[in-house]
């Protein structure tokens, strides 16, 4: 074998090498391709189906979350409910006392009445027997008179005063008694109510004032020398605390108010007229005035004199509900003065 022919076995074999050294290289690289696609694959499926589980779990939670806010919502609302009921459980055995306690008081108002007026019959009578008493009395002075004269003798006879008129009472008039005395009883607390808003409300008003004028005498040296603004805004402080509170009196005059109210309807109904709380108490008394009217020869006027001493008690009521409304203005200004007062929120001179 020559030398030619060696060297061409060699490239041949050199050549085969090389060629199974590619292939090998490629074939491994494919390989380890498919492996990453893989690789990927399984990671791209772990993180959807990681993800899918955590949806899940939101959704879990979300339906959870919503199910428990609904049962918390329903016990509110059973809860506001349960409150609205006794409310008006409550309201109503209010107004059915108010409603049993004017009945009965129309009641001992009419027995009253007839006790007066058999007690006024009974004296009438007694009165009228001794009247007659007195005037068969008077004869038989008279008698005894003319018999003296006929044997010289002169005698004196005297009379007996006359009979006094006695004032009955209908159940109508003795109602409009009782409507005149709550008509005085609205005007005397309409009175009061006002006072104390304007006094609380002179104190609320007139605090920031006298808080200046202090600071600017201080600053003069006129007063309270040895004072520091920190001891004047304390004592200025205290002054805010010491101001009369009228939320008591708020509510309490709003409950008060709301029984007023009650009992104009009570008073409405005893009058005849049946009462439907869904229409204003004015569209009530203008009704129950229309149907009394209608009447004509057979009306009662104490009926029409009535419904008006009411219609004005209804107005006054109103006009203390504006005063209601202003006094929770100034309550709530004076609970500012407290909190955050203006001669707080300088904070310096």
């Amino acid at each position: 074998m020559n030398s030619w022919q060696l060297s061409w076995i060699v490239l041949v074999a050199l050549a085969t090498v090389i060629g199974s050294g590619g292939w090998f290289i490629l074939r491994h690289g494919q390989q380890r391709k498919q492996q990453i696609e893989r690789r990927l694959r399984a990671m791209e499926k772990a993180a959807a189906d990681k993800a899918a589980a955590e949806k899940a779990i939101e959704e879990q939670k979300a339906q959870m979350e919503s199910a428990a806010a609904a049962r918390v919502a329903e016990r509110i609302a059973a809860k506001r409910l349960a409150i609205e009921q006794a409310a008006t459980e409550r309201a109503e055995l209010e107004k059915a006392a108010v409603e049993q306690a004017i009945a009965e008081w129309a009641a001992a108002e009419q027995a009253e009445a007839g006790r007066v007026r058999a007690q006024r019959a009974s004296e009438n009578r007694l009165e009228t027997a001794m009247t007659e008493e007195r005037m068969r009395a008077v004869e038989d002075a008279i008698a005894e008179w003319l018999e003296a004269e006929r044997e010289g003798k002169r005698l004196t006879a005297t009379t007996a005063p006359g009979n006094r008129t006695q004032k009955t009472y209908t159940r109508t008039e003795a109602l409009h008694q009782q409507v005149r005395s709550e008509a005085a009883l609205v005007e005397k607390e309409i009175h009061d109510l006002d006072f104390i808003k304007n006094r609380i409300e002179a104190d609320v008003d007139f605090l920031p004032i006298e808080f200046q004028q202090t600071i600017e005498d201080w600053k003069a040296g006129k007063i309270l020398r040895r004072r520091t603004f920190d001891d004047l805004k304390l004592k200025f402080r205290y002054k805010a605390y010491s101001i009369e509170d009228g939320y008591e009196m708020l509510y309490l005059y709003n409950q008060w108010l709301n029984q007023q109210q009650q009992k104009l309807w009570v008073f409405i109904r005893l009058l005849g007229t049946e009462v439907d709380l869904s229409e204003s108490m004015q569209a009530a008394i203008e009704r129950a005035e229309h149907a009394e009217r209608e009447k004509y020869l057979e009306m009662d006027v104490d009926v029409i004199f009535t419904l008006r001493d009411i219609r004005t008690i209804l107005e006054r009521l109103i006009s203390m509900e504006t005063v209601l409304k202003e006094l929770e203005v100034v309550c709530r200004k004076r609970s500012e003065q407290i909190i955050a007062p203006p001669w707080e929120a300088r904070g310096s001179l």
